[in-house]
């Protein structure tokens, strides 16, 4: 590849709140050393610098700017990583889109957010993105295989944007309550103080070969992401869908010593078929997060994988809250979510927002620097009137500073440590003619965590089953992982004495023999 830096023109030490300077000050101590193992294809450090390099140059003749938003739509790949540090060196802010998300979220995002140019994969798998965003008149497309990653570097003259804490360099779609996702903006101050935190108390260093399950466009893979800033190596997957078996194969190919995943995931390999003959050697610690990981799963997969089994916690609107060390106690590290962040200020309240006793279980409220300000596009953010970011879940800090999740309060579904949001729906639904009213609750699944289940009410001599239900969603561009996977027709909804829909009511009904439905394919 050409364009290389020479060793002796690039930074010693990083400066904060800049991405680029990372990987330069890695490329400058470790030039040859991994950083991204892709599909067999090995990437040093200055490999990688040299593509990024690139990459900033081609965006630039592109005509992006600093200020534009550009969204970015790829599996787990090394191009992906490499634009994720490109984007905001040059002043733009990018834009991170789930492949799994369907025509209807893509459009919402790419409007709401401004952006000017998509990056999509070359295959199929990025066709729902690419077409949809084709249809928006201010949005350019193009290929990930069409950027020049070989170039010399950015043109002559080029100034890099300065580290500025308060700049906006990333919006991450959040999993809200109100209908479509929101755009949470990330702020270059937010970013380093979780790769802070993040990295340091996970041990992350020089050597350690870390490999994300998860999509690294959202949520517990992008996490995995502060890796590289750290100087360890990442591990690219490839795959759009979960494959357990591969996930096994590729940590012996690629000497993986750090897995990232959801607890779907965890549980997944352990009753995956090439478990038994897997070379599980390397793999020196487990990672979770975006759902609770069951006590017995991790204890589960630590003891079969020799690898210290662990979860954080955190939510995209609100911030990264815990994390835990590897060398925590095998008991604190299968039941608990780690300890707060020491740039955090975290609160336990109860239903009226009153600090609750020390140990005691209320609502997981946080503050400070790890919050964003304000939601993309929006005058406000996450912060309640009381001055805290409430998650919406119930958890105590035990004596040792732990903390512990209890439950949540919020209705969210968690399927495969994915967020659905049944308000939205909902409102899909309802559009249907045949639908009077629904709700839609989640069931207990040992697998996925949660599976959603539609409960509905007709106009009386119309059918409406769940090939209807999913048949409509899917003709209104739903993602297909917020589908219901069982339905029951009500002749009413049950409502508590507010007339508020009680949801603890249908909860009961799940255990009756009226609930079928088909179940898709989980992923």
């Amino acid at each position: 590849m050409t364009g290389t830096t020479a060793r002796d023109a690039l930074p010693a030490e990083a400066a904060p709140f800049d991405a680029l300077s990372y990987l330069e000050v890695n490329a400058h101590h470790r030039r040859d050393e991994l950083a991204v193992y892709d599909d067999g294809e090995e990437f040093s450090f200055g490999r990688l610098l040299a593509a990024v390099r690139a990459l900033i140059g081609d965006l630039i003749e592109r005509g992006i700017r600093p200020g534009d938003v550009v969204a970015v739509a790829l599996p787990n790949v090394w191009r992906y990583v490499a634009l994720e540090i490109a984007i905001p060196a040059l002043g733009a802010t990018i834009l991170p889109l789930p492949m799994r998300l369907g025509q209807r979220e893509v459009a919402s995002a790419l409007e709401r957010s401004g952006a000017v140019l998509v990056v999509v994969d070359d295959g199929a798998t990025g066709s729902v993105v690419a077409d949809t965003a084709r249809q928006q008149p201010a949005v350019r497309v193009i290929a990930a295989g069409a950027l020049d990653a070989e170039r010399g570097g950015p043109p002559a003259g080029w100034e890099r944007a300065a580290p500025d804490p308060d700049r906006i360099v990333q919006i991450a779609l959040t999993s809200g309550t109100t209908g479509l996702p929101k755009l949470a903006s990330l702020s270059a101050r937010l970013k380093q103080l979780t790769f802070e935190g993040f990295t340091a108390r996970l041990g992350l260093a020089p050597g350690h070969r870390m490999l994300p399950m998860s999509p690294i466009t959202q949520g517990a893979g992008e996490m995995c992401l502060y890796a590289l800033r750290a100087g360890a190596a990442l591990v690219m997957s490839h795959d759009v869908r979960f494959d357990p078996d591969a996930i096994l194969t590729l940590i012996g190919r690629s000497g993986t010593t750090i897995l990232g995943g959801v607890p779907t995931m965890i549980s997944r390999l352990l009753h995956a078929g090439r478990l038994a003959g897997a070379d599980l050697r390397t793999l020196r610690v487990t990672i979770s997060a975006g759902a609770p990981l069951p006590p017995a799963v991790a204890e589960k997969w630590e003891h079969r994988s020799d690898s210290s089994t662990c979860s954080f916690y955190g939510a995209m609107d609100v911030g990264q809250l815990a994390v835990p060390s590897p060398g925590d106690p095998p008991a604190k590290r299968w039941t608990t979510v780690g300890r707060p962040h020491e740039a955090a200020e975290w609160l336990i309240c109860d239903r009226a927002g009153n600090p609750v006793p020390p140990g005691g279980t209320g609502e997981i409220c946080m503050r400070g620097p790890l919050v964003q300000d304000r939601y993309w596009g929006e005058t406000s953010g996450p912060y309640a009137d009381d001055g805290w970011a409430h998650f919406g879940d119930l958890g105590f800090v035990d004596e040792d500073g732990f903390l512990h999740i209890t439950g949540r309060l919020k209705d969210t579904i968690i399927r495969g440590g994915t967020n659905i949001n049944p308000l939205e729906v909902e409102q899909l639904l309802r559009q249907h003619p045949a639908v009077r009213d629904v709700c839609l609750i989640g069931r207990p699944d040992p697998d996925l965590g949660e599976r959603p289940v539609a409960f509905v009410v007709c106009d009386p001599g119309s059918s409406f089953g769940l090939a209807e239900a999913v048949s409509f969603l899917g003709g209104k561009g739903m993602a297909r992982y917020k589908w219901p996977e069982a339905l029951v027709t009500l002749e009413s909804l049950p409502t508590g004495s507010t007339g508020k829909v009680d949801r603890k009511a249908l909860h009961q009904l799940l255990s009756a023999p009226t609930v079928k439905g088909h179940t898709d394919d989980p992923h």
